[in-house]
C-alpha cells in the first residue's frame, strides 16, 4: 500500500508540474504564471535599485530580495527539468538558459555580476507569451465570438510591445552601466535606463559612450529600437485595421 501511495504521490506531483507550465488552459497554470511574473518583477527592481549609492542602507533588502526570489526560480528551473516531454531540449533552449542564468550567478557567490542577472529581464516576455496562451485558451472555452477575442488579443500585443520596450531598456541601460559606470551619466542602472530611452526616441540628446564596448552598446541599442518601431507599426497597424475597417489580421 504504501508503494502503491508514493506512486499515487508522484504521479499527482507531476500531474500538477506539467499543468502549471504545459497547460494554458488550467488555474495551476495561470498562477504559477503570476506568481513567477511578480517574483520576476520583484527581483529585477530589487537588481536596478541596489547601483543606487543613495539606497545603500536598504542593502540588507536587496540581498534579501535576491535570495528569496533566487529560491522560487531554483525550485521553478527544477519543476520545469522535470516536467519537459525532453528535459535535455528544455535546458538547451533559450529560456532554459535564462533560467539557468536567473539562479546561477547567486548560487556560485557571482552577485556582482548584474549583466548576468539582468538577463532575468528576458523571463518577462515568456510570462507575457504564457499569459497570452492562457487567455486564449480561456476564451476559446468560454465560446467568445471572434470579434470579443480578437479585441483581447490586439491589447494583450500592444501591452507586450510596452513590457518589450522596458525589457529592453533595462538590458541596455544595464550593459552600459557596467561598461559605462566610471562616468558621472551612468553611475547606476536607472541612470543608464533613462540614456537608453533617449537613445531609442532617436534624435533626443544623449550622454556619448568612450569605450569600445560602450560603443558596441550604443550601437545594438538603436538597432533594438528601430525593431521596436517596427513592432509597434505592426501592432498598431493590426489595431486600427479592427477600429477603422471591421478586420483583423491574424
Amino acid at each position: 500500500m504504501d508503494f502503491r501511495a508514493h506512486l499515487c504521490n508522484m504521479h499527482a506531483i507531476k500531474r500538477l508540474l506539467h499543468d502549471s507550465f504545459h497547460a494554458p488552459e488550467t488555474r495551476a497554470f495561470v498562477l504559477a504564471n503570476d506568481v513567477l511574473a511578480a517574483l520576476t518583477l520583484l527581483s529585477i527592481l530589487g537588481i536596478v535599485l541596489e547601483t543606487v549609492q543613495q539606497l545603500s542602507w536598504l542593502s540588507w533588502l536587496w540581498v534579501a530580495i535576491e535570495y528569496s526570489t533566487v529560491f522560487f526560480f531554483s525550485l521553478e528551473y527544477i519543476g520545469r527539468v522535470l516536467s519537459a516531454p525532453a528535459a535535455r531540449s528544455y535546458v538547451f533552449s533559450f529560456f532554459g538558459i535564462i533560467d539557468l542564468l536567473a539562479v546561477l550567478p547567486t548560487l556560485l557567490g557571482l552577485g556582482n555580476l548584474t549583466y548576468l542577472k539582468t538577463a532575468r529581464t528576458l523571463r518577462i516576455l515568456r510570462f507575457l507569451r504564457m499569459i497570452r496562451l492562457a487567455k486564449i485558451a480561456r476564451f476559446n472555452k468560454a465560446h467568445t465570438s471572434d470579434i470579443e477575442q480578437n479585441v483581447a488579443i490586439h491589447r494583450l500585443n500592444l501591452q507586450i510591445y510596452f513590457v518589450a520596450l522596458i525589457t529592453i531598456i533595462v538590458i541596455f541601460g544595464s550593459l552600459i552601466y557596467i561598461f559605462e559606470g566610471q562616468q558621472t551619466n551612468f553611475t547606476n542602472i536607472p541612470l543608464g535606463m533613462l540614456w537608453a530611452t533617449k537613445v531609442i526616441l532617436g534624435d533626443v540628446p544623449h550622454a556619448e559612450p568612450t569605450s569600445a564596448l560602450g560603443q558596441v552598446v550604443l550601437i545594438t541599442t538603436r538597432f533594438a529600437g528601430l525593431f521596436l518601431f517596427g513592432l509597434l507599426l505592426s501592432v498598431m497597424n493590426a489595431t486600427l485595421q479592427r477600429l477603422l475597417l471591421g478586420s483583423s489580421q491574424k
